[in-house]
């Protein structure tokens, strides 16, 4: 006879509602007095249907948490224990549940079934006799492909609703295209999806646009067009290295914490592979059993959560684990309210139970006397919402905290014997004592930074929280800081990486997606994001992971190490090392081979390991670089100037930086055609006044004038560089003096230093916001607007005049009485002087190495190269990983074939936190860069940078 007091004590567990499909009486017996699923005594093997039904509500319970809201939840529970539930019950959940898309897209994973082709949103077109006939007249000429076969579609394939979303677009009925996405985005059964479709859209024909797209995702898809699982954690399954440390006379070797992010054993390496390969149904369960958390796996384990969910500046709005609130310069993997919410229910649990589950061990507590509810309030807030290090984006906590925790807390006597403090903390700490970690006494208290209390002192994170749905990248709208209707953020429509990865890329990206190989070898194919999801697969070359040869020694892959003064890093076998001069020939000009500061821009067609029409500020830095002497063009023109359009074909000017030597063609310009502007590719322009068109067609129509590629920016005007040096300095003004169209300031010295002071009127405002400015990279923009539209910083206000000497210190470097340097936003603060430029800013900064062999691969596939692999994609690639809105991302390629990036703010008068708060985004995109994660490696445009440098610091005395 069971005990009754037994049976309830589990209730909360929602694996009962399985017991019944248990074969064994004994089988039952255990389900029914189980608290959860460690008391089971069924024989797996035995059992497969009642143990898939424990993991389904085992899912669904822990699906159905991620919220706060008691409405939805319980909304939730009726859906998921529905096993698929009725149609009634799924609406009533997607309605309380709409502001917990998280919980929503969980749970359409839990209720969706596998259908037959047939019953899929086209199966009745692709085989109802109505429609797989010889089309009569209403369809003449219509039918572009034969029908279906049971055979040409598989009966498994599941319906995924969030891949037909972009199919709604192609319906001309605008309330169509609406009902369509809301239907698809909400799930269900297909019959029910079809009708509601149906009602709105009509009924299913070849000859509508959007019917003949939904026919196209049912075909079958080409081979080299399937995707894994989770193509962006198929990149944490490879191998990884072991670096020993090594040191020889003549070099000087840098370590780093890990090389290469990769699984450790042979085992979980495999499961890895066919879990987030194309084996997910048969491997995730032995997968999270045996390698997810295990402690030989931590590189792995951390690879996969910071591709579900990567650490991001700043916590705020959470309701219990409210200590972690007001935390603007910290690292949070899951500060959001669905981790609050376990947090919550976790300590109540434990409050109920005695009992706490960590890491998927349950521990017995010693009772509140000897350790208070406070502490685990602590712990819980810790591991669910996971703060990280600033260097390795590690959320393991320290192991003197977790010693000390268990020794205190955990009544061991009670505890199972294969449980320790030691085997406890070897899955909550880092195996190494030096590894970063996560100190839980910090998170201990609320945060001792002062509450921002004003708008003007604000760090905002307008993307954080998901605002977008799950096929859309969260942009952040940098131009809308100032108050108005705009958005914060723009969601663009992208492509998951698998068919349930939280990782998204936009349309027009390419992906890098690992393939099977040899086991020495690293294969890829490279992927397109296209209106239908990703396509146009296309194989890499297999890339042997050898390691490289410096003289005697042997490099590693993914190595890095110092030579002299130059960072060096072994990348597929390739020695990818910077090239500044050092010791003594550093100390002459400062310049490359001890060449002039003199800037007189020349260009080059062919220079050795440098791209096609490289520009540099003189031919001696030229003919350094390797041009000769009849390779070298002097001056220089518009790009327009030196080609011809076709004839009715305005030529706009189109600045291009490739990075590779096999980009024959780099071109420089656009012809514009202008016969029919709606049937072109969007690409805003603006022109001089300050107007945004759609299109370069639509500009070259209206007859205005070119300024630049992009939306019209606001607030970087020419004028903002004055502001600075008036209104935070608050020096005495001289005047200013026009004469014709030359502008001289008047100079006095306070504090001992020379500085430039202004009067500002209404007329000077008019000139200054249409006056030339020089950015960092030695290029004279018309305004400081085009200058950031093309991701490049100012260096100071009017044309280009000088080179500055090349070092990480940040000091003045151009010692000309007409270029006059902005003051720094914030005295004192963190920042740079720019390779080549000759005045300081404050801003975070990343001297950047990259692989040209890399870039030449993808080159291989790509075939149109110069439209993918170049500088402005990438740094468009790398500004979608700056979540902060007060700071902007801008780049360039120096003189010594670095990429040059800086994270800076775009207000006028930042707070010393929100210069902080760059200065952390460049390092936390360092970071990302060294480890190679998974988030960097799945970009193609970001997949060659193989070393990030920081070198942002402090000014020196008098600047």
């Amino acid at each position: 006879m069971n005990d009754p007091a037994e049976v309830v004590s589990g209730s909360g567990w929602w694996g009962r509602a399985c017991c019944a499909l248990g074969r064994a009486a004994a089988c039952r017996h255990s389900c029914a007095t189980a608290s959860d699923t460690r008391a089971l005594t069924c024989r797996r093997s035995d059992e497969v249907a009642f143990y898939e039904c424990v993991q389904r509500q085992h899912e669904a319970q822990w699906c159905c948490s991620q919220t706060l809201s008691v409405a939805c939840h319980e909304a939730c529970r009726k859906a998921a224990r529905a096993g698929g539930g009725a149609a009634g019950a799924r609406a009533a959940a997607a309605s309380q549940c709409e502001h917990s898309p998280q919980l929503l897209r969980c749970l359409k994973d839990l209720t969706g079934s596998p259908v037959h082709a047939a019953d899929t949103i086209l199966g009745k077109l692709a085989f109802s006799p109505r429609y797989n006939q010889t089309p009569g007249p209403k369809f003449s000429g219509m039918r572009s492909r034969p029908a279906y076969s049971p055979q040409q579609i598989t009966s498994e394939r599941l319906l995924t609703t969030f891949a037909d979303v972009p199919c709604c677009r192609e319906s001309s009925n605008p309330d169509c295209q609406v009902q369509c996405e809301a239907t698809l985005r909400r799930g269900g059964d297909v019959q029910e999806i079809a009708k509601e479709l149906e009602a709105v859209c009509g009924e299913p024909a070849l000859h509508n646009e959007m019917w003949q797209c939904f026919l196209r995702k049912d075909a079958p898809p080409d081979p080299r067009d399937q995707l894994p699982h989770d193509a962006a954690k198929l990149h944490c399954c490879q191998k990884m290295r072991k670096i020993s440390s090594v040191h020889l006379p003549a070099y000087t070797w840098l370590q780093l914490s890990v090389a290469v992010i990769k699984a450790a054993t042979i085992n979980c390496r495999r499961l890895c592979t066919e879990t987030f390969g194309t084996g997910w149904r048969g491997h995730w369960q032995d997968f999270f059993a045996e390698c997810y958390g295990d402690p030989q796996e931590t590189l792995l384990t951390q690879c996969v959560e910071e591709v579900e969910e990567p650490c991001t500046l700043g916590c705020n709005g959470l309701t219990y684990c409210s200590q972690l609130n007001n935390r603007p310069t910290g690292l949070f993997r899951a500060c959001a309210a669905h981790a609050d919410l376990d947090a919550h229910l976790a300590v109540a649990e434990q409050g109920a139970s005695g009992y706490v589950m960590v890491s998927g061990m349950k521990l017995p507590l010693r009772n509140s006397s000897q350790c208070s509810t406070d502490v685990w309030k602590s712990v819980a807030c810790a591991l669910h919402v996971k703060p990280c290090t600033a260097k390795g984006h590690s959320s393991l906590i320290c192991s003197e905290d977790c010693q000390r925790l268990m020794s205190a807390c955990v009544e061991w006597a009670r505890a199972p014997p294969e449980l320790s403090v030691r085997a406890v903390c070897a899955r909550l700490a880092p195996a190494d004592p030096a590894a970063p970690c996560v100190p839980l006494q910090h998170y201990m208290t609320n945060s001792p930074d002062p509450p921002l209390l004003s708008a003007r002192e604000a760090v905002t994170s307008p993307c954080a929280g998901a605002p977008c749905n799950a096929t859309q990248v969260c942009v952040v709208n940098r131009g809308c800081l100032y108050g108005g209707s705009c958005a914060k953020y723009t969601c663009l429509d992208g492509c998951p990486l698998g068919e349930d990865s939280p990782h998204v890329i936009p349309v027009g990206s390419w992906a890098r997606v690992p393939m099977a190989g040899p086991p020495t070898s690293a294969c890829y194919k490279i992927c397109r994001c296209g209106p239908r999801g990703l396509a146009h697969c296309q194989p890499l070359p297999c890339v042997p992971l050898e390691p490289c040869r410096l003289h005697d020694a042997t490099v590693q892959h993914g190595q890095k190490y110092y030579m002299e003064c130059n960072a060096c890093a072994c990348s597929y076998g390739e020695l990818v090392c910077s090239r500044r001069a050092c010791g003594r020939a550093a100390q002459l000009s400062g310049l490359p081979c001890n060449c002039p500061p003199h800037h007189l821009p020349v260009s080059a067609a062919t220079v050795p390991n440098a791209p096609p029409q490289t520009l540099y500020p003189n031919a001696c830095l030229a003919k350094c670089a390797g041009a000769k002497d009849a390779e070298i063009e002097f001056g220089v023109s518009d790009a327009c100037a030196r080609t011809s359009c076709p004839r009715r074909q305005p030529c706009l000017s189109a600045p291009n930086v490739c990075l590779s030597r096999l980009q024959h063609s780099c071109p420089q310009h656009v012809c514009v055609n202008t016969t029919s502007c709606s049937s072109q590719p969007s690409r805003a322009v603006c022109d001089v006044e300050g107007r945004t068109h759609a299109s370069s067609c639509h500009l070259a129509l209206s007859g205005q004038r070119f300024a630049y590629w992009g939306e019209c920016l606001r607030r970087c005007d020419s004028v903002s560089i004055f502001y600075v040096a008036i209104s935070i300095r608050h020096e005495i003004v001289q005047h200013v003096s026009r004469a014709g169209s030359n502008l001289t300031a008047g100079r006095m010295r306070p504090a001992g230093r020379w500085l430039p002071t202004y009067v500002l009127n209404d007329a000077l405002i008019s000139t200054l916001q249409k006056i030339e400015v020089c950015g960092v990279n030695g290029v004279t923009y018309s305004s400081e607007c085009a200058a950031h539209a093309d991701f490049v910083s100012v260096d100071y206000l009017g044309p280009c005049l000088a080179v500055g000497a090349i070092s990480d210190v940040m000091e003045p470097k151009c010692q000309i009485d007409r270029i006059l340097c902005p003051a720094l936003k914030k005295r004192g603060c963190a920042g740079f002087t720019a390779p080549g430029a000759c005045c300081p800013q404050c801003g975070g900064a990343l001297r950047i190495l990259y692989s040209k062999k890399q870039i030449d691969r993808a080159l291989y596939a790509t075939n149109i190269s110069a439209t993918v692999m170049n500088l402005r994609n990438m740094l468009i690639a790398l500004d979608r990983h700056v979540k902060i809105a007060e700071c902007a991302l801008r780049g360039y390629l120096t003189i010594e074939m670095e990429i040059f990036i800086i994270v800076e703010s775009v207000l006028t008068d930042p707070t010393d936190l929100q210069l902080q708060v760059c200065v952390l985004e460049a390092e936390k995109l360092a970071d990302l860069i060294n480890r190679e994660s998974a988030l960097i490696g799945t970009d193609l445009s970001l997949s060659a940078l193989t070393y990030a440098l920081v070198v942002h610091g402090y000014p020196n005395n008098g600047v």
